[in-house]
């Protein structure tokens, strides 16, 4: 019976031995992976061809409050091609009709729109669900516009079309893409400047 016991905890000591074993060779693997897929879903923005750095090994220190609206201290990144800035990502905030909206919004080193997504929300499913192909598709048709553009909506006398029955996310929406520019200009010297 002490043998069976004594083999029985060998087994054990041994399989964990083994799987700490895995475990310490395999996390660097995993962590790589895990970087890798933080890295598509924010770098989703960019397109292909338009940068050869990592941005996110770049990142350049937002504050809190301001023009991007954001609750704490964020983190944006500085994409480039060839050594030079090519788009700058920054996180910005705006208040929906449910509530808080996270955006990732990537301008262009000449200060236009590059593309923008949702990263957090919680408007109406079904109605202002910014994160329904439809509404993705909405927020896409504003890719390319700059400060200068009209980013009024038809709703108010403008020419951009607002989600149907969520005109208030719409104007959420577009003033946090219109403060996300603003924010560019005011700081393009030390965004385009930042290095890792």
């Amino acid at each position: 019976m002490k043998r069976a016991a004594l083999l029985l905890l060998l087994i054990v000591l041994l399989g964990a031995g083994l799987l700490a074993l895995l475990q310490h060779f395999a996390a660097p693997r995993m962590e790589q992976k895990r970087q890798a897929a933080a890295e598509r879903a924010l770098l989703d923005l960019l397109p292909a061809g338009s940068h050869d750095n990592r941005p996110l090994q770049q990142p350049i220190a937002l504050p809190a409050g301001g023009l991007l609206g954001n609750g704490r201290a964020e983190q944006g990144y500085l994409a480039s091609l060839n050594g030079r800035p090519s788009a700058v990502l920054l996180p910005v905030s705006a208040r929906g009709y449910e509530g808080p909206i996270q955006l990732l919004v990537a301008v262009t080193a000449d200060g236009r729109l590059l593309a923008s997504k949702v990263l957090q929300q919680q408007e109406t499913p079904g109605l202002a669900d910014l994160s329904a192909p439809g509404r993705v598709s909405w927020l896409r048709s504003l890719d390319g516009k700059s400060l200068g553009a009209d980013w009024s909506l038809r709703a108010d006398g403008g020419r951009i079309d607002q989600i149907a029955g969520a005109t208030v996310t719409s104007r959420a929406v577009t003033d946090a893409l219109q403060r996300a520019l603003r924010f560019f200009d005011a700081e393009r010297e030390q965004l385009l400047e930042a290095q890792p």
